[in-house]
């Protein structure tokens, strides 16, 4: 999930016209390509939310009684 904020900004905002391998031109080909990469960084991050928000995850530590 993390390499994937590079390749979204490099998407979104590299030029691809002065590019010697092909790219997305426009913004619908730009918009379309990033539909595919964004579930590989949304499912981790709906995973992260999830075991930060519920308490089955949350480590408490019990102490012993003696």
């Amino acid at each position: 999930a993390t390499t994937l904020f590079a390749i979204l900004a490099h998407i979104l905002f590299h030029d691809f016209s002065k590019a010697e391998h092909a790219g997305p031109q426009t913004l619908r080909e730009r918009l379309a390509l990033l539909s595919i990469y964004l579930p590989y960084l949304l499912i981790p991050l709906l995973l992260l939310f999830t075991m930060l928000c519920n308490p089955h995850y949350k480590h408490v530590e019990k102490r012993k009684r003696k």
